[in-house]
């Protein structure tokens, strides 16, 4: 009898600007999958047990190879993702920021003594095992890096499932990692179909989950990492509001200007873009026509050219998405300021002007390059209007008035807050929001432990 072999099934990336192919590459089978389940647990047993500075040293290292090949990286990114090679050179650079971050970090924030009656009573932060990081394409370098480096450094060892249509730039940090001097098993890729994630959450090697993405998946992520008691953190995407107040008077090109770059910035695919331009409406008129304006400046081109600031909506489906999300909008009042056009996943630049209580702006993330404008008369409705949505990662305010900013600020609910700069990622800062944009925070101190164990040690004398 001939022993037929299993042929596993097989994907393909694409080019988002001509939806050519550009390779196939094979699903892991659960066979393949379980090793390298098991060869994660083998590197845990042994990383927990390297020295801190030998964990700095490595990634000392890996921001060295990073700086060495982001040429070939942002390649890569640009051609999988569609972005433009400025912005993927950028991702590289910050990445390298995170890696010089957490190289800088002290050992002592692994300890923390209490001050109790006790001979001796403190707190150790302690890794926990291997980490399941289920990681986005719209920045396929910079997430699996937020979400490994603290860990790595706290002694876990981390499994990243990447999105499939970024999967060579995966495979290619994967090599990074291991030129930098990281044992075989710290940090390993999984080419996996999504059926085959409950399948990896219960398995008892994976101790923690970190997912980037919808709110719809992290549902489902959320649900399997309770029923099988694993630690999670879920960053489930924003609806962002730039909130501009009257007494901004000659600031105003200025913050328009900047309300646009966050808006289109990585083609408006980044949860902390500015969605909503909240805007006085003494006022509204003057954002309006400069925002339009600046909006005009970003056209298509040669996204290897370094003039060129817009790409492209990185998959079909996604365009597909953004397109009726557009149509939708329209339909339930919008204003059209500056039409949408439409190439394939090609978008420009748009803007709607919109009621507070459009029901699917609040209910669902606008992910590509469309700039939403709400105005308001009174700053008493400001808090209302911020806070009429499902989401709740960052929020920017643009005034003269500190004291007031900062007074408004404790009445809106997200979990981060820019006064007069764009919301951004910092890896000083605890990045993360409330509601269905998720729980936990990447990013800081406070990432480290996260998905620590939290041990209490106490003595005492005889």
């Amino acid at each position: 009898m001939v022993k037929l072999k299993k042929i596993h099934r097989m994907y393909q990336t694409f080019n988002p600007v001509n939806n050519r192919i550009l390779k196939t590459y094979s699903f892991l089978s659960e066979k393949e999958i379980n090793k390298k389940l098991s060869i994660a647990d083998n590197a845990y047993n042994k990383w927990k047990n390297y020295s801190f500075e030998y964990r700095i040293k490595c990634l000392i290292q890996l921001s060295h190879t990073l700086y060495k090949t982001i040429d070939i990286l942002s390649y890569y990114i640009t051609q999988e993702m569609g972005k433009p090679i400025t912005q993927s050179r950028l991702e590289i650079k910050k990445s390298i920021s995170l890696c010089k971050y957490y190289y800088n970090i002290d050992i002592s924030i692994f300890l923390k003594n209490i001050s109790t009656s006790y001979k001796k009573s403190y707190v150790i932060y302690e890794p926990i095992g291997a980490i399941l990081g289920i990681t986005p394409w719209n920045y396929p370098i910079w997430q699996p890096i937020r979400s490994a480096i603290p860990n790595l450094l706290l002694g876990n060892v981390i499994l990243i499932k990447p999105a499939i249509n970024t999967t060579e730039c995966s495979i290619f940090l994967e090599k990074i990692f291991l030129e930098s001097g990281f044992p075989k098993g710290v940090f390993q890729i999984l080419l996996v179909d999504n059926n085959k994630i409950e399948h990896i959450i219960k398995n008892d090697i994976i101790q923690g989950i970190t997912f980037t993405g919808s709110y719809y998946t992290g549902k489902i992520i959320g649900s399997l990492s309770g029923k099988y008691i694993k630690k999670s953190i879920l960053e489930l995407g924003g609806n962002d509001s730039f909130i501009v107040m009257r007494d901004v008077d000659e600031k105003i090109e200025k913050i328009a200007k900047l309300a646009t770059k966050s808006r289109l910035n990585n083609t408006g695919q980044a949860c902390i873009s500015a969605k909503r331009f909240i805007v006085d409406e003494s006022i509204i008129d003057d954002f309006i026509h400069i925002v339009i304006k600046e909006m005009k400046k970003y056209c298509k081109g040669n996204l290897y050219d370094d003039s060129t600031k817009i790409g492209y909506l990185s998959r079909s489906d996604l365009s597909e998405k953004l397109n009726q999300q557009y149509f939708d909008i329209i339909s339930n009042g919008g204003e059209v300021c500056l039409e949408i056009e439409r190439e394939d996943n090609f978008f420009s630049p748009s803007l709607l002007k919109i009621k507070h209580d459009n029901l699917l702006v609040n209910k669902e993330e606008i992910f590509g390059p469309i700039g939403l404008i709400i105005s308001f008369s009174k700053e008493e409705e400001i808090p209302f209007i911020v806070n009429n949505t499902i989401y709740g990662l960052g929020s920017s305010i643009w005034t003269k008035d500190l004291e007031k900013a900062e007074k408004l600020s404790k009445k809106i609910e997200t979990g981060m807050i820019f006064i007069n700069e764009i919301v951004k990622s910092d890896p000083r800062f605890p990045f993360g929001g409330i509601k269905k944009s998720g729980y936990g925070r990447e990013l800081s101190d406070l990432s480290i432990m996260e998905l620590s164990n939290c041990k209490v040690i106490v003595m005492n004398e005889l």
